[in-house]
Formats: C-alpha cells, structure tokens, sequence
C-alpha cells in the first residue's frame, strides 16, 4: 500500500475500540490507518481502516515481530507510524526497538524505560522515593512468606504485570478474604507466574467513586497535556478489567503527583496514571500506569484533547497548539457497561433510578458513531465469540482436572471476560 498524500499513515496493532478511537481521530484527517489483528473486533470494521491484515496466533511472540518486520516492505508501510495498542504488543515493540526502529516511526519507548511504569514493583518504588502513597504491599518468595504479612482482610493477589494472569484467567487480581484463601489464590497464581511476578496488597475500601485517572502526553517526562477523570463504573465491578463509565471531572490533587511521576521515569507518549482515593488516610494512591492508548481515551478527545491526534503530529515533528480541556463530559462502552450495573443493583450500590439519570448528557460511546456505524456489529459479534472460546476453554480445563470429593464449602471463582 503506498501513501496518497505526503502524510505518513498509521500502522495499528490491535482492533478493540481503544484502536477504534485511533483511527477514527486519525482516518477523519485523511491519515491512512492499516488495522493488525488475530481476532477481528469493532475497528476492524470502521471506515477508516484502509487495510486490514489478519495474524494467526499470540501477538507477544517472535514470530509477530518477524510478521510486523515483513510487511513493512510487502505492504509499503515504512516509516508510518507503529501503534501497539495493548500491554503484550507494548512490550513486543519495546524490547525489540533496535529492529524495528529502521523500519517504523515508533512512539512506543524502549523497554529499559518502559518497565519502570509497566511493572507495578518498580512503579512503587519510583513512588516511594518520590513520597506518593501507594497501597500498603507485600513481595512473598514463596508460600511461607504469605504467614509474615499481618494485615486485615481481605487482600489481593495480582502480578507485577497482569498480562499472564490476565491470559490464563482473564483477572486482574485475586480476592482472598481470609488466610486460607489467600494460600489457595497463591497457589493457583505460584501455578502461572514466577514467584518474583507476584504481589499481595492490601484492599482500599471504595467503588467507583473513590477512582480516579490522570490522563496525560509526555515528551520525555514533560508533561504537555493533561485532564483528569473519574472511573466511575467498571466491568467487573470488583477489580474490573476495564473501565465502562468515566466522567470527566477535575481532581487537582492528583495532577502533581502524576507529572512527578511521567518526569522522573521520562515516559513519552499516552499516558494514564490511575489513582484510588483511600478514605481511611484521606490520601490518593497509585494503583497503575499504562503507557499506550486506554480504555477511554475517547472522552478526552470529546474534551477538546485529542491524544492520537497529538501523538501523531508529535511523530511527524509538528506539535499542535493544545488546549485546556473542557469537563462535564462522560464516556460509556455499553457492551460492558450494563453488566456492571447489574452487578452494581445486585449489590446494592446502585439503583435502576441512579443508573438511568447517570447517562443522559454530553456523553460519547465507546464505538457507537452514526458516521461509522458497521464497529457496533463488529464489536458484538467478536464479544460473542470471545464468551463462547472462554467458555469451552473452562469446559476443556474443569474436564482435564482431577476429580477429588466434596470436603466442605468451596470458593467461586468468577472468570469475566472483556
């Protein structure tokens, strides 16, 4: 495929209605976008992709990384911009940046960068020096370790990165609500990740409400953009995977810590720093970063800050003027969002009359769009058969294992899928 104006176009790796919102802000200035996917979903079918090229199989592995080296050549896509859209692609792309370098526009920094912010461990550490509270956490080496953390329940177990956690079992973290949960939720995380991969921390009481985000562009650490959000409703609701309500609402309190952090990791690039309001110290926590596209990056663009379109401009060496963002505006993604209420109602932290009231106003979707309206289907349909390929992956896993006798009350584990 070769250019048809003296812009570079957009190589996107991934199709969720995170690279929806892309390539639309993208595609809409005539920006040619080609759409990279193993499993096609809502911008796989937008208007705006000019190509799309289909890969088979994971998308963290060499052989993705020899498949992106060969189409730069096959498809005349050098030099376009690389945009890896998701933590495993993240990371694909920093670590192998000497090799793609000559063949891409990379925004994605390298990983000796890059792992300060994605690996919670070090995220912490670099907070700590810089005195931002994070949740109190523990780094067991192994199962004995788990007996010397004397804290109240419940805790959480999660991973320094969530990507294999978030493969095997589509979690975020496991919820143990006494000691021998907690022995069970490790053993069942000590069977997927390496012992130092592994973290327990401690629970901030709090819904969405008490979660909140700064979503940033960086040049080296200076921070050049910014608004701040509240994460209101997420899917699922305890430790969701992703975000399904957010409100654009000013929180000064936590735009300093956020910019001290992006300067002194010298991030580049699409950045959201995520933050939990603990009641208790009456302190904002850290709880993550994430150095590419998030989930509702599309509420800022309806706030007059267009990442995409600014990290596209940055690569080509022509920054746009940035504004101030305007607030009052929310962002839903419907396919997760009435789930979540329902789990909300079912616990009694939200009523059919709240949920109602909380959607009408400036709001934007996630992929519903009038002048793009085929991603809807898409998304639907690739949900479908995200649930399906999950639920026989269950099947195939309870059928593989040892069947022992009833010896008492047995734990639910709830496996949700995105």
């Amino acid at each position: 495929m070769r250019q048809t104006n003296h812009r570079p176009g957009v190589v996107v790796i991934g199709s969720d209605f995170r690279a929806l919102g892309v390539i639309r802000s993208l595609g809409r200035r005539r920006v040619p976008c080609v759409v990279i996917d193993n499993l096609p979903r809502s911008a796989w079918f937008s208007r705006y992709a000019v190509k799309r090229l289909r890969w088979h199989g994971p998308m963290g592995e060499q052989a993705f990384l020899e498949f992106l080296q060969r189409i730069a050549s096959e498809h005349h896509v050098q030099q376009w911009l690389l945009l890896p859209m998701s933590d495993e692609t993240v990371e694909l792309v920093a670590r192998n940046h000497e090799a793609l370098a000559p063949l891409y526009r990379l925004v994605t920094q390298s990983w000796d960068i890059l792992r300060w912010a994605n690996e919670k461990h070090l995220a912490y550490q670099v907070a700590r020096e810089l005195a931002i509270p994070c949740p109190q956490t523990w780094y067991p080496g192994d199962e004995s370790d788990l007996q010397t953390i004397q804290a109240p329940f419940p805790l959480i177990i999660k991973p320094v990165a969530s990507l294999r956690l978030q493969h095997a079992l589509r979690l975020k973290a496991l919820p143990a609500r006494d000691k021998e949960e907690l022995l069970a939720q490790y053993h069942l995380a000590s069977g997927i990740l390496a012992p130092d991969q592994i973290l327990v921390q401690e629970v901030i009481p709090g819904d969405g409400q008490t979660q909140f985000s700064v979503a940033a562009y960086c040049q080296e650490g200076r921070t050049l953009a910014w608004m701040t959000a509240r994460r209101t409703r997420q899917y699922p609701i305890d430790y969701g995977l992703g975000s399904s309500f957010v409100e654009a609402v000013e929180v000064p309190e936590i735009v300093e810590p956020a910019r001290q952090l992006l300067a002194r990791m010298r991030l580049s690039g699409m950045v959201e720093v995520e933050f939990k309001y603990d009641r208790r110290t009456n302190q904002y926590k850290l709880l993550d970063i994430n150095t590419r596209p998030w989930g509702w990056h599309t509420l800022a663009v309806a706030c007059g800050l267009d990442f995409p379109w600014i990290q596209y401009c940055d690569a080509c060496s022509d920054l746009p003027a940035i504004p101030a963002p305007r607030y009052g505006y929310r962002w839903v993604r419907v396919l997760t969002d009435l789930p979540a209420a329902l789990q909300e109602m079912r616990a009694g932290t939200l009523s059919l009359r709240a949920y109602l009231r909380s959607l009408p106003g400036k709001t934007t979707f996630s992929v519903l769009d009038w002048r793009d309206p085929l991603p809807v289907f898409g998304d639907f349909a690739s949900a479908v058969v995200r649930v399906l390929f999950s639920s026989l992956a269950r099947r195939r896993r309870f059928q593989s294992r040892p069947q022992t006798p009833h010896t008492g009350n047995k734990r639910n584990v709830r496996i949700f899928v995105k």
